[in-house]
């Protein structure tokens, strides 16, 4: 942990034996949910729910939508939310007749055709709530309708989720409604179900907003959401449908009902000084989980083991005092806990001692992020310790503190046998420790995780846990969540699995997003670590520990070499020519919304540089080609003549940890010529690379849109940069904007042109791109995933003080002027058929020579023929060539890494002949690797000792590494090169 003095050190170990539980197959039930909504237009004040602006939606992510129909005919929208009930909006079937005309169907997409996967009911029931007045239809406009039958769950076909009580999500969170509504006011219907991403407003602006339709209006139960300048709305046919919001750890949940608003996607940002007729309003939904209380018990009213209509827990909760006690869910005869319970126990021991949970029965409804039914526990002072469900029983825990807080959560179904724990109040240091600094002895079968799972593990974490099997079995683990820090050889953060307690035999070594398969010992006994450096934290891992008889075991020295290593994306890029757009570490928004920015996955923005000047950081730009980088004028106008000055640095997530960065000087920067740094027009500008960048899993270009691909009002953007958040971060950043009306944006601005937009959202807090930030790609998914830019970050007026949006170059205006540059550039550089001159960087004594390759070794030693570099990443691609590399504390005063690489033909090899080398002794690093990038392999580490030297590589490529970790550190290389061909 980062600091030993937390109060809530927990330290997992294991003290008795229990039986082994299965691992978890699958989730209970799908935890991601849908999106859209309906109006009746039978109701005052235009209660039109509706679907403007959106997309269509995909079958397979909506299986939770139900169509409403009357006369076969669509007219409303609803939520699966278990076999027996769906649930609606309350103006929707609020006739007294209609559960005799009304019909719901499920696993319905598209009208125009009738689909295998389709189910009608008739209906049983209508429960609308009892505080709905028709003549107030805006308030707890909702309504439960209990089938005839029961819904076969599939594929296309499952519940939604309902809210937990204590689900909290942030103003500016991007949400989803979906529906078979109309595409416009008053417009025509789709045949196919649309979806719609709207952000969530704050509650108070929502009523003052509904103010200025009528002042006699009062919203007690709704939420609400929408772009103040409108484009994206529900419509008339989408009333009762779902409105959807996602939890921080990916599960999607029903948050509200959709069930009115003033007209179709029209705005409301300035209500008070438009026409009343004209007015509009942000999309109102029921709030569910202010109703969870009457929705909880109308679900439980027909089962037998209910509480009764109150939702309660089913065992005594509240305060436990003592050296010891128990906790039994459910309690007495009751063989399973009930739906919708909420439990809070705090367990009090004296003072000096430090508690034990010892699990005796665990058995809770399963979810990958643990959102459905759970166990949570934190200690005195609110830090989370851990958060458990599923059947996997959790290790034992001793916690040291004298008090820790437990609570157990349940949703609307999947009751389970709950769970029985015991807590006893031990000595301090009684049993071996396992704190993440120490080592926790494991005997038996159970669950381990990281530190606060599912939220972020600590900083500086170092566990380790050691787990021996019984005699004649061996060990498997089975992750069921893994998300660590990714980086090259798990250079940050990383799990390590040992096969001995020497830690000689490695079974895997894991970083990243990718589920590692399962792990075999090859003995009874076996080795893991966890480790984490100080930045960079996520939800860390789960997995579950378990014992097979020796038997199974087949052949390992064969399965193991397969089975170790996680499994491939399938979004992983394997081949980088020719190809944009498309990042190998697909981005993710662990929180959806437009009000704050997070940072990004390392390395899912690949296209993103950062701009250097005098060696820091000034501005941003974006990868167009492998020779140029597209930024914003006002970034680098007036100081084009010092093109040796600036940097631009490539593969970069973290400004001051450089690992994977390729960085390239600049040869030649390009300002548009009408470039006005008055009113900011024309603010595009080319950087022209002195060498060419190496296309990998962390360096690629973003995709030019051409006349098919074009950016319209309310589409959501992603804008990354270093400073979203108004400071320098050190640490890429990444915030979904909307993109503005060009009207919306001249009323924020003057002087905008054509050639200019906005984007972002108003959210009463400061995040318009500012200064600093300019020249940021703000770029756009497309159908087919692939990213397109569309956007150089401009300007942005009063973005510390007064709030508005951001101003961007339209890329598209310039389209034609970056092509005929790039293209004028490779036409210069492939104008012949000629080897290319060595990419060396020349240093203040480079004198160029005619080199033929495949020539013999040049080992004239008292020529002066040399190239001489300065520690800095290069790349020589001809022979025969000679090489003297000089670095010094000069250089880099707190040390650094530099990288020389040749690269021969196809079907080539090449020798090295080390002629010279002088370095501060334990001060520089000098290794040699066959191959480069991700694919090179170690060779040989040099010391002064073994110089000269010669060395033959296999293969057509040779990465020399130099690396120092000193300020005081020297080093002399020379060389000479040649390439040769395989006989």
């Amino acid at each position: 942990m980062a600091e030993t003095s937390l109060s809530s050190v927990v330290l997992m170990l294991t003290l008795m034996t229990h039986v082994g539980r299965a691992v978890p197959s699958s989730p209970g039930r799908v935890s991601r949910c849908g999106n859209r909504r309906a109006a009746n237009e039978t109701v005052n004040y235009s209660l039109l729910s509706r679907i403007v602006g959106g997309t269509s939606a995909r079958k397979e992510e909506s299986p939770w939508i139900a169509s409403l129909k009357r006369d076969g005919k669509h007219f409303c929208g609803g939520t699966i939310i278990s076999d027996k009930y769906i649930i609606t909006a309350a103006h929707c079937v609020s006739d007294k007749n209609a559960e005799y005309y009304v019909k719901v169907v499920v696993g319905v997409h598209d009208f125009s055709n009738k689909e295998t996967t389709e189910q009608s009911f008739s209906i049983t029931a209508i429960l609308i709530h009892p505080s709905y007045k028709s003549s107030m239809p805006y308030n707890y406009d909702v309504a439960l309708i209990k089938l005839v039958g029961r819904i076969t769950f599939g594929k296309n076909i499952q519940p939604a989720c309902l809210p937990n009580p204590d689900d909290v999500f942030p103003v500016g969170s991007l949400c989803v409604t979906l529906g078979w509504g109309r595409l416009q006011e008053n417009g025509k219907l789709p045949v196919s179900l649309q979806q719609v991403v709207l952000p969530l407003i704050e509650y108070k602006r929502c009523l003052s907003i509904m103010k200025t339709v009528d002042r006699r209006l009062a919203f007690e139960t709704v939420v609400c959401a929408g772009f103040p300048e409108g484009g994206k709305d529900a419509c008339q046919g989408d009333s009762g449908g779902p409105f959807l919001c996602q939890r921080s750890h990916g599960g999607w949940v029903l948050i509200g009902v959709t069930s009115w608003g003033l007209g179709c996607a029209r705005k409301w940002k300035d209500n008070a000084l438009i026409p009343p007729e004209k007015r509009g309003s942000p999309g109102v939904f029921t709030d569910i989980q202010r109703l969870l209380h009457w929705i909880s018990a109308t679900l439980n009213q027909d089962k037998t083991d209910s509480l009764s209509n109150q939702v309660r827990c089913s065992t005594d909760d509240g305060f436990l005092k003592g050296t010891a006690g128990q906790i039994l869910l459910p309690k007495g005869t009751r063989k399973y806990y009930s739906n919708n319970e909420k439990c809070v126990w705090t367990i009090l021991v004296p003072k000096g001692k430090y508690i034990l949970l010892t699990f005796n029965r665990f058995n809770l409804e399963w979810d990958y992020s643990c959102d459905l039914d759970y166990l949570v526990i934190f200690s005195a002072v609110g830090h989370l310790i851990g958060k458990f469900c599923g059947d996997v029983w959790p290790r034992p825990l001793l916690i040291s503190d004298t008090s820790i807080t437990l609570k157990f959560i349940s949703d609307f179904q999947e009751s389970n046998i709950g769970f029985s724990l015991s807590y006893t109040a031990v000595e301090p240091n009684l049993y071996p420790d396992s704190d993440c600094g120490s080592v926790a002895v494991i005997f038996e079968e159970g669950e381990i995780q990281t530190m606060n799972h599912p939220e972020q593990y600590s900083s500086n974490a170092n566990c380790q846990w050691v787990v021996h099997s019984p005699m004649y079995n061996i060990i498997k683990i089975t992750f069921l969540v893994f998300e660590v820090e990714p980086g090259e050889d798990c250079l940050f953060d990383r799990l390590v699995v040992h096969h001995d307690l020497q830690g000689t035999m490695i079974a895997g070594k894991f970083c990243g997003f990718a589920l590692p398969d399962p792990i075999l010992s090859y003995s009874n006994v076996m080795q893991i670590t966890f480790t984490s450096d100080y930045v960079g934290n996520y939800i860390g891992f789960r997995a579950v520990i378990s014992f097979v008889p020796s038997s199974n075991q087949i052949n390992p020295g064969i399965q193991w070499k397969e089975s170790n290593h996680p499994r491939k994306s399938p979004d992983k890029i394997e081949h980088f020519d020719n190809v944009c757009g498309v990042s190998p570490v697909p981005p993710r928004f662990n929180h959806p919304s437009i009000a704050k920015a997070e940072e990004a996955i390392p390395n899912s923005w690949p296209w993103h540089v950062s701009i250097n000047f005098g060696n820091k950081h000034m501005c941003n730009g974006a990868i167009v080609s492998e020779s140029f980088v597209l930024t914003s004028a006002n970034c680098v106008a007036e100081r084009e003549a010092f093109h040796n000055v600036w940097l631009i640095a490539a593969g970069l997530h973290h400004l001051e940890l450089l690992i994977n960065t390729q960085k390239r000087p600049v040869k030649k920067i390009i300002v548009h010529p009408q470039y006005d740094p008055l009113s900011k027009d024309f603010d595009v500008a080319l950087i022209h690379l002195e060498e060419r960048f190496q296309y990998n899993p962390y360096v690629q270009p973003i995709c030019l849109p051409d006349g098919h691909n074009k950016l319209e009002p309310s589409d959501l953007c992603v804008v990354s940069g270093w400073n979203l958040n108004v400071e320098l971060a050190t640490k890429l950043q990444q915030l979904e904007v909307p993109v503005l009306l060009d009207g919306v944006c001249k009323e924020y601005y003057g002087g905008i042109t054509d050639r200019m937009f906005c984007a972002g959202a108003v959210t009463g807090e400061d995040k318009a791109p500012c200064s600093e930030q300019s020249g940021a790609p703000l770029v756009r998914r497309s159908d087919g995933g692939i990213y397109f830019i569309f956007g150089i970050v401009s300007w942005g007026v009063g973005c510390h003080e007064n709030p508005k949006p951001g101003v961007y170059s339209r890329v598209t205006a310039f389209i034609q002027w970056i092509r005929e540059i790039i293209r004028s550039d490779e036409g210069a550089t492939h104008t012949n058929t000629e080897p290319q001159p060595p990419l060396i960087t020349p240093g203040p004594l480079y004198k160029e020579k005619a080199l033929q390759p495949d020539s013999p070794p040049y080992n004239d030693s008292s020529s002066s023929q040399h190239f001489y570099v300065a520690c800095k990443d290069v790349m020589s691609l001809q022979s025969p060539g000679e090489i003297k590399l000089v670095a010094s504390s000069q250089d880099d005063p707190e040390g650094g890494r530099c990288q020389l690489i040749f690269q021969a033909p196809k079907d080539h090899f090449i020798l090295l002949n080390f002629k010279q080398l002088n370095m501060s002794c334990e001060k520089y690093s000098l290794v040699i690797y066959e191959g480069k990038s991700r694919n090179k392999t170690f060779k040989a580490q040099l010391t002064e000792e073994k110089i000269p030297i010669i060395i033959k590589s296999s293969g057509p490529a040779v990465t020399i590494e130099a690396s120092s970790t000193a300020q005081d550190s020297q080093l002399q290389l020379w060389l000479s090169y040649t390439f040769h061909h395989h006989n």
